[in-house]
């Protein structure tokens, strides 16, 4: 019977045999994007301002999308039928609660 150490050391010395998984490729223009960057002096991490930028134009599209989205949702009390329909609802209930 053989030795759990006889077992690891077969298996340790069979992986290294194995042969190594080629690596994935770049993508494409990778490595032109680096070198410009590169040149350009550019830090490959944004400053706060970077983000600072993106996200207050993020929130002035969300602020105009619920601009939009609440003067939908008034629209009909903006419309001038929503008025003559409460008009002939006091009308028709303003003597009853005159009395």
């Amino acid at each position: 019977m053989s030795e759990p150490q006889d077992h690891w050391h077969r298996l340790a010395r069979l992986a290294r045999q194995a042969p190594r998984p080629a690596g994935e490729p770049a993508p494409f223009g990778f490595a032109t994007r680096v070198a410009a960057r590169w040149a350009a002096g550019g830090s490959p991490t944004p400053s706060i301002w970077d983000v600072l930028e993106v996200f207050s134009l993020r929130s002035l599209v969300v602020a105009g999308a619920l601009m939009v989205a609440v003067g939908l949702a008034s629209y009909d009390v903006a419309t001038p039928g929503w008025t003559q329909q409460y008009t002939v609802a006091d009308a028709t209930f303003d003597p009853i609660f005159q009395e």
